[in-house]
């Protein structure tokens, strides 16, 4: 079946969505389409094809239909500094500490000051397009709700925020080392490690404590699941230890 390939070729998209080839290729110079290169050519991941198929309102081919389930939502994520390589506006990645150190998650080095790019995260177009996309479905749950990868938080709604007391826009990039008190540190990396063996972290099965700006200290019950997208990524609720909202 076709869906089990993870790559196609120019030609073999174009077949599938009964275009030429140079309407596919003008998908992929315009950025709608995304498209790696594989020596003198370029190779097309059926999710990033089946995502601007749909996103762009264009019918899915019966070969890529994948028996009612649900279209993948994202396109392949990329690092900054390849997003940008065909459209730099502006941007120095050449001269950034993270291009230079090959880092995926660019946004992790912004509170150190340390990368180049213009602007705020918040307003970057490849932070929208990569990374809020992903974290859209956070904004629907009501109770204090985080992703973080490693120990490097992606992002956190607005009740989130005000449980950590900072503005939401402050906590992309921001290190669990700078909020969470020591002992609850070690607690939490300890989870992680459960979880990198293939275990399901679960409930803490006790409080961990917030440090806030202001030197205060809020115990919160916390539960992590495992996210498909961000790969890698870990989900946070928090709430009261008592068990309420």
């Amino acid at each position: 079946m076709v869906e089990s390939r993870r790559v196609l070729s120019v030609s073999q998209a174009a077949a599938l969505c009964g275009v030429g080839r140079t309407t596919v290729g003008y998908w992929v110079r315009s950025r709608k389409l995304y498209a790696r290169r594989a020596g003198r050519s370029f190779e097309i991941p059926v999710a990033d094809l089946l995502h601007f198929l749909a996103s762009e309102g264009h019918p899915i081919p019966p070969e890529l239909e994948n028996g009612g389930g649900l279209l993948p939502a994202f396109g392949t994520f990329r690092p900054c500094w390849e997003y940008w390589e065909e459209d730099p506006s502006g941007h120095r990645c050449a001269r950034c500490v993270v291009h230079e150190r090959r880092i995926a998650d660019c946004f992790s080095l912004r509170p150190s000051g340390a990368v180049a790019c213009p602007g705020s995260c918040r307003d970057c177009r490849y932070f929208r397009a990569m990374v809020a996309v992903r974290l859209q479905f956070i904004h629907q749950i009501a109770a204090p709700a985080a992703v973080f990868k490693g120990l490097t938080l992606w992002g956190g709604n607005e009740a989130w925020a005000e449980l950590c007391g900072l503005p939401a826009e402050r906590l992309t990039g921001l290190g669990l080392e700078t909020i969470l008190h020591p002992r609850s540190l070690a607690v939490l990396v300890g989870l992680l490690k459960k979880a990198e063996a293939g275990l399901s972290p679960g409930s803490f099965p006790e409080p961990l404590c917030i440090v806030t700006p202001a030197g205060g200290e809020r115990p919160v019950a916390a539960a992590l699941y495992l996210l498909r997208e961000p790969e890698g990524a870990t989900l946070w609720l928090a709430g009261r230890p008592d068990g309420g909202g």
